[in-house]
């Protein structure tokens, strides 16, 4: 909980310069997970701590980079898509590994699903599913 509040008092301290579009920060709620445990797969929730992420304009005029906080990169980036109600609609990746987001509602959605056909039974790769709510971000200052 002190890094989410932490992370987001940094992030509200900076601005983007030169970027006039939307980001957004978003933090994980409710998740759910398989694990590989005791010879077996198990339904295991996934830890919620880490599943804090930012989105924001990549630099390109038609994109947005999901960066989940505490990563060097973006874990997507995702086409921009604009509904008829000029709300923006995010979907990135793919069922094998995928993020989604509605600034209608302001939810998201992040996958894992590549995990349990991909690498057999470890507990290396364990397939999950988050869903969390999103707030609007008024950065200021300056992200290098």
């Amino acid at each position: 909980m002190k890094r989410r509040i932490l992370a987001s008092c940094l992030l509200l301290a900076f601005e983007v310069t030169g970027v006039h579009a939307q980001s957004f920060l978003c933090v994980g709620q409710l998740a759910t997970g398989f694990d590989w445990l005791n010879g077996q797969w198990a339904v295991s929730p996934p830890d919620l701590t880490d599943k804090v992420f930012v989105l924001q304009p990549s630099g390109s005029p038609d994109e947005y980079a999901v960066t989940r906080i505490g990563d060097e990169a973006p874990s997507h980036y995702c086409p921009l898509q604009r509904r008829s109600d000029s709300t923006l609609l995010l979907i990135c990746g793919g069922q094998a590994n995928g993020f989604t987001f509605s600034s209608k509602t302001l939810r998201f959605q992040e996958n894992y699903g590549i995990g349990y056909t991909n690498a057999g039974d470890s507990r290396a790769n364990t397939p999950h599913l988050v869903i969390g709510k999103c707030t609007r971000l008024e950065l200021r200052g300056i992200i290098q």
